[in-house]
């Protein structure tokens, strides 16, 4: 319980620091209005036309958080193991999703990244450097993962006990979103289920490699087993995130910031380039 816990904890937070830290704040930053902001959608009226930095801004706040998130691992006392799990969680999810996006962007010609390259030409040659960029720093983030792993899983580090590390996070994860995302109304049912397990269970994909990659890694300073046992604080949290996060994303706040704006319904999802009003997964 205490790892699905964690793991929708972190999830969640990933999430939202895409689109609200990332997006959101640049909107805001740049002078324009969040009419839209989900988990998975956020959607500026900009006064005027603008650039690709709202775009970028949600791909590259999402990884810099995951690095800052690599950064606390280090400054944690050893004893605070939940807290510890809770951040390379955040640090997994934000780094494999932000640049899975990059690849999966390049490969389906959808999404912030592409949105960035639009205008650029050879642009299959560019739709090729987001799938290398997006390839290579999504591996790159699962061996710095799995070293953490190896560091946080202590003396004992059978694979039964890493892969219930890895496992049980990404799968409640998944189920958490995709449950979240069929109560979506902002969007068809199928585009926001897709959304959810797009993040999820595909970026998220590579956690489930990362015990048999820290099986050769060399680590310095293991700490002792420590083994993360239910916490009543935590778990209260993990509840009120799920309920505010099952609302907040069924679309009725949105729905109320789309009419305080006169903007009425909003429209099916869409990716833009340079245009007042964008909308973007």
């Amino acid at each position: 319980m205490m790892l699905a816990a964690l793991g929708i904890l972190a999830y969640a937070a990933s999430m939202m620091t895409h689109e609200a830290l990332g997006h959101g704040v640049y909107c805001l930053a740049a002078g324009g209005r969040n009419v839209m902001l989900t988990a998975w959608r956020e959607s500026c009226d900009f006064p005027g036309v603008h650039g690709s930095g709202i775009e970028a801004a949600g791909l590259g706040v999402q990884f810099g958080a995951g690095l800052l998130a690599w950064l606390v691992l280090y400054l944690l006392y050893p004893d605070a193991t939940r807290l510890r799990y809770f951040f390379w969680l955040y640090m997994v999810f934000n780094m494999l999703v932000s640049f899975g996006y990059v690849a999966f962007s390049g490969v389906t010609d959808f999404g912030d990244a592409a949105v960035i390259i639009a205008g650029l030409h050879p642009h299959i040659v560019w739709r090729a450097g987001l799938i290398l960029l997006g390839s290579s720093v999504y591996f790159l983030s699962m061996r710095a993962a799995a070293l953490e792993l190896k560091r946080f899983a202590g003396l004992d580090d059978g694979n039964r006990r890493l892969f219930h590390l890895v496992w049980i996070p990404y799968a409640t994860a998944g189920v958490f979103a995709c449950c979240t995302g069929a109560l979506n109304r902002t969007m068809g049912h199928g585009a926001a289920i897709g959304l959810a397990a797009a993040s999820s269970f595909g970026g998220g994909l590579g956690i489930l490699s990362l015990p048999a990659m820290q099986r050769g890694m060399a680590s310095k300073g293991r700490s002792p087993t420590v083994y993360l046992n239910w916490s009543a604080a935590w778990g209260v949290v993990a509840a009120v995130v799920i309920v505010v996060f099952l609302f907040y994303n069924s679309g009725t706040p949105a729905h109320r910031i789309a009419d305080r704006h006169g903007l009425g319904r909003l429209p099916p999802p869409r990716v833009c380039h340079r245009a007042p009003s964008l909308q973007r997964a």
